[in-house]
């Protein structure tokens, strides 16, 4: 069973911090860390009547007025506490793409800002919501789930801040959006980052069982011509079993696991089936073996050992062998063996005979054949002007 909707519930309880959002926001911002020098009465000033409107609940005209004092004083270390609270007001406004923008703003223009975190954390929020299904919004009407938007989202949180607590979650979530949209090499790829770049995440385990289930999909859905997906899917499950083993999706990849190997064995019984019925016997023998072999005591299985003894029966064990079709002569062995004698006797440090290549029994003639021209590669431009005739 697909995990995806747990797996972003979980990207939000891990993405929302040690804060919450409702906290006073009076306790929120503060100056930059790195900065030593209070504000001028003229910033304080300014500052202060965008917060009375801040206080008063007056939204927009609070949003205003912070803007127009990171205009004025873009430098000022009130600066970042008022991008802040600019984006948290568009938030509980509910527009939440331009408060992603915000936060982004804040992020690139006040990197050494004290709410960093908080940001990262509340950007991953909003753009969980729209890979969840929230509608975007333009010029205040609500128009269709916009996953392109969520995708842009995780892609400029990773881009922004690659180090943050939250970019885990981030890479994660990005590979789910991929995943929505059909784009599965682009989702593994995703999830394979998160392994590479975030091995000991608490999310590392969520993204070793979505690189598996996305092979089990593509193997049962019948998009490949062979089982090579579903091999690669039951070896990613076996190797999140050994990683993880007391994974919350340990269960879950043991079903899958099973599952696979019911889809494998049918595939490999459905191509033997095709081979015995014209009449490649030799075939059908080595697919229904398989079957007997990879998925002992099913009832496939036992299909495949039924159909195996009715050829035995039927058209002989000669049929049937994969190995040569006809035993090697006294008079071959030997020659084999001579010849396999010549080729050791030649690979000693001191020997000083013949090259290797050269080495061939006496009774086989050797037989000089032309070099022949076997792809258009081998045959050579004709020159742009023609050659000159020789003179005596």
């Amino acid at each position: 069973m697909r995990v995806c909707s747990t797996i972003c519930c979980v990207a939000v309880l891990l993405s929302a911090g040690a804060s919450s959002f409702g906290q006073n926001r009076d306790q929120q911002g503060g100056m930059p860390a790195a900065a030593s020098v209070k504000p001028s009465p003229t910033e304080q000033q300014s500052f202060d009547l965008a917060k009375s409107y801040d206080d008063s609940g007056a939204a927009q005209q609070a949003i205003a007025a912070y803007k127009q004092f990171i205009k004025n004083a873009p430098t000022s270390p009130l600066a970042s506490k008022a991008q802040f609270r600019i984006a948290e007001l568009l938030e509980v406004k509910g527009d939440y793409s331009k408060a992603f923008d915000a936060y982004q703003t804040l992020i690139t223009k006040y990197p050494d800002t004290p709410e960093f975190e908080k940001a990262v954390a509340r950007q991953v929020l909003i753009a969980n919501a729209f890979l969840a299904g929230r509608k975007l919004k333009i010029f205040g009407m609500e128009i269709v789930p916009s996953t392109d938007r969520a995708e842009q989202m995780f892609a400029s949180i990773i881009k922004n801040a690659p180090f943050s607590k939250n970019a885990p979650v981030a890479q994660f979530n990005l590979g789910l959006t991929y995943e929505r949209q059909g784009r599965l090499k682009e989702a593994s790829s995703a999830y394979q980052t998160v392994l590479d770049k975030y091995p000991s995440s608490s999310i590392a385990d969520d993204a070793l069982y979505q690189i598996g289930y996305i092979y089990m999909q593509v193997g049962k859905t019948g998009k490949t011509q062979d089982l090579s997906a579903l091999i690669m899917a039951k070896n990613t499950f076996e190797d999140f079993l050994l990683q993880y083993p007391n994974s919350e999706k340990a269960a879950q990849a043991r079903d899958n696991l099973a599952s696979i190997g019911g889809k494998e064995s049918g595939d490999l019984l459905a191509i033997a089936q095709f081979y015995d019925r014209y009449r490649n016997y030799r075939a059908a023998a080595i697919y229904y073996n398989d079957v007997i072999r990879r998925q002992p005591g099913t009832k496939d299985a036992e299909i495949a050992r039924t159909r195996i003894e009715v050829l035995r029966s039927d058209v002989g064990d000669d049929a049937l062998r994969t190995g040569p079709e006809r035993a090697e002569t006294g008079e071959k062995i030997a020659l084999r063996r001579r010849l396999q004698a010549q080729v050791e006797t030649s690979s000693l440090a001191d020997f000083n005979g013949p090259s290797r290549r050269d080495v061939v029994p006496d009774e086989l003639p050797v037989v000089s054949k032309p070099r022949l021209r076997t792809d258009s590669r081998d045959v050579r431009p004709l020159p742009t002007i023609e050659p000159a005739l020789p003179t005596q």
